[in-house]
């Protein structure tokens, strides 16, 4: 099901209309994203009703599923609260918009929807004088626009901080006793404390949503989890600069606090020329200054001219435990932008909301926002079963397979790696594991129990070369015919030990311990493909082993191709200057040793991903990221796979080459082998 998007005529979020859900937005689809609150407590009626059991369904299921299936460890789950100004239909209708994109990237996210619903009150409020004289009011900045302004300012004084405390109250109310807020944090203190490596925690929010996450992220603090949320990014924050003060500059740097603020807001000219409605002729954040809030001229944390005149804060955004991105800004980091022009659009601006993605998973290579097209990606689940307790998330894929049948495969894929900084992660390589596992099963007759799959912290050098040498010894003693191997991860470089190399440096294959020792890579926390030749040359020649590696192996290949938007090589150099002097060459033709080389007459057949000499890609395709060699590869072997080997593999270049990709897969083995499917045995392998 999809999580279809609208755009509507909201005052913030550029909303979707307030008085039914846009078709093609089912509120029960995305449940497991959504905690819907009325005055603070869970909602019981509307269009979506949230129970504790709900929470419980999200924190023992729905997330501990999600964090399985992107690596089982530091996935980013981020917390959002939108504007002040949003009622339900709105506040569903705009996380339907970002829950698919967010989801592409491999974030997960909880939206409270805390159904403030005072749109039509301020509606109400500004629009009291007739309409005709709405419709005439000066467009143009100066003394007429001044005071046309300040008119609607005076008018809005005697009712205007009722409303505003009103919904200011709705947030304080969701941390009470009862309140639906203080619920989610009591969960997510349990699961963190459960699962501490499982999620890294963000928090952002948009306007009104700064108040809503004061209460929220103080209340979450005070349960000492033992876990801080790494970022807070507030969008045009209305929260006042005193209440910022005492409830949230208390957590930055604090335990169970926060560990950067980011702040999104307009420049003093542009809040000059926003509007409210089409009425008030100044954006929301000057209204709330001059008129709802109960003290006139309140200092608010979002108007740049508040932040000027405050020492505190100024030194604050000058600190490395916070930044503020003024738009229009643009030309630098993708996470220090924004275009929004307006108070209500910065949830709805691609640079805006792509920054805040940037700094949420700590990298730039991300899938960036269109307001316009949500991103193609299943949807959750639409039923929801209620958990009777918070349960502990399933460890990264680590099926033991049965001993019994002639085959095995083993396929692992590495995104995150234990002593390599996050900038150096990959995206795809846990993908192309488990699409390759699903493709064996589902058209190559593996059982269930003839493949594994080892992702990230499971997949050590240890776990892949031990199950690998079990393999091999049910290969020498006739127990297995047909053996797969599949590999995603970054490739390096080490120098060659054995001298077999003329180019004196052998490929490698890094494994999640990956690890420095002086100027190389640690031998004990990689693969070398002297060490994988040796283990495959152990099954015997009766033995069908079949090999595909999606990795880089050159230092010198990077081509600028490799870089482009959505791209990201799976390439480490070796640690240290002298390190990469000691490998920096590559001879396209080694990999034809891995597969001719073999003591006992094993002929394994080799698909890579590209030559000795270059990278593979990590990219991004329907917003999902897979190895661009596997992405193309399963789709041929899915539309054909009775072609030969040779036939697939002029196919899969064809399509590499098409999508500007400046990598050329490779195919190692018996002339035999080439001529024959995918899979299948041929003369001199497995009978």
């Amino acid at each position: 099901m999809a999580l279809l998007t609208a755009r509507g005529t909201g005052p913030e979020g550029d909303g979707a209309a307030r008085a039914a859900l846009p078709a093609g937005i089912d509120p029960q689809a995305l449940k497991p994203h959504l905690v819907n609150l009325s005055d603070g407590r869970f909602s019981s009626g509307g269009q979506l009703r949230t129970t504790p059991e709900d929470i419980q369904a999200i924190f023992a299921r729905h997330l501990p599923e999600f964090v399985a299936a992107n690596g089982g460890r530091d996935v980013p789950l981020l917390f959002w609260a939108h504007g002040g100004l949003v009622d339900e239909n709105s506040g569903i209708a705009g996380a339907a918009r970002q829950i698919p994109w967010l989801l592409a990237n491999g974030v997960y996210p909880i939206f409270f929807i805390w159904e403030t619903g005072l749109f039509d009150a301020i509606e109400t409020l500004l629009g009291a004088a007739p309409r005709e004289a709405a419709l005439g009011a000066p467009a143009e900045r100066g003394f007429l626009q001044d005071a046309w302004n300040k008119a609607f300012e005076l008018l809005a004084r005697p009712v205007g901080p009722k409303i505003w405390g009103q919904m200011k109250l709705s947030a304080a109310q969701s941390v009470a006793d009862d309140g639906g807020a203080l619920y989610v944090a009591r969960a997510l203190a349990e699961f963190v404390d459960g699962n501490p490596q499982a999620v890294q925690l963000h928090a952002a929010g948009h306007s009104a949503g700064s108040i809503f996450h004061s209460h929220f992220l103080p209340a979450y603090a005070g349960l000492d989890a033992g876990k801080g949320f790494s970022t807070l990014n507030l969008l045009a924050p209305a929260i006042t600069a005193e209440d910022f003060k005492a409830r949230l500059l208390p957590l930055l740097g604090a335990a169970n606090g926060v560990d950067h603020l980011g702040m999104f807001s307009m420049n003093r000219e542009l809040e000059e020329e926003d509007n409210v409605i089409g009425v008030y002729r100044r954006s929301l954040l000057c209204l709330i200054r001059a008129s709802l809030e109960v003290d006139p001229n309140t200092p608010l944390l979002g108007l740049a001219e508040s932040v000027a005149a405050d020492d505190q804060l100024t030194r604050l955004f000058a600190s490395d435990r916070a930044d503020a991105t003024w738009s229009i800004a643009g030309g630098g980091p993708k996470a220090g932008r924004s275009a929004a022009t307006s108070h209500g659009s910065f949830d709805n601006d691609p640079d805006t909301m792509t920054s805040v993605l940037c700094r949420v998973l700590g990298r730039e290579d991300v899938i960036g926002y269109d307001a316009a097209r949500p991103v193609p990606v299943p949807a959750p689940a639409a039923a929801m079963h209620p958990a009777p307790a918070l349960a502990v998330p399933p460890a990264p894929v680590l099926a033991r397979p049965g001993t019994g049948g002639d085959r095995y495969a083993l396929c692992v894929g590495i995104n995150d790696f234990q002593n390599l900084p996050r900038g150096s992660w990959l995206n795809g390589c846990v993908n192309d594991a488990n699409d390759f596992a699903q493709m064996l099963g589902a058209g190559y007759g593996f059982a269930d129990g003839q493949i594994e799959v080892l992702t990230d912290g499971a997949a050590t050098k240890a776990a892949v070369m031990g199950r690998l040498g079990e393999a091999m010894d049910r290969a020498a003693a006739d127990g297995l015919k047909h053996l797969v191997f599949t590999f995603s991860s970054h490739g390096t470089q080490i120098p060659d030990a054995s001298g077999d190399e003329a180019d004196q440096a052998d490929e490698a294959f890094a494994t999640y311990d990956l690890d420095q020792a002086g100027d190389q890579w640690d031998p004990a926390t990689l693969i070398s493909d002297d060490e994988l030749h040796d283990l495959i040359s152990r099954a015997g020649p009766g033995v069908l082993v079949e090999v595909v590696l999606d990795t880089c192996h050159s230092g010198d290949g990077l081509k600028a191709l490799d870089l482009l938007p959505g791209r990201r090589p799976r390439f480490v150099p070796p640690p240290t200057p002298i390190g990469l002097e000691r490998t920096a060459t590559a001879d396209p033709r080694a990999f034809r040793d891995l597969v001719s080389r073999s003591a006992r007459g094993t002929r394994p057949v080799l698909l890579a991903g590209c030559r000795s000499d270059q990278t593979s890609a990590d990219a991004v395709f329907d917003g999902r990221y897979n190895g661009a060699f596997t992405y193309y590869l399963l789709g041929e072997l899915r539309t054909d796979p009775t072609r030969s080997r040779r036939s697939i593999l002029a196919a899969v270049t064809k399509s590499l080459a098409k999508g500007r990709f400046d990598q050329r897969a490779q195919l190692e083995g018996p002339a035999a082998a080439k001529d024959s499917p995918w899979g299948s045995a041929f003369a001199g392998a497995a009978r």
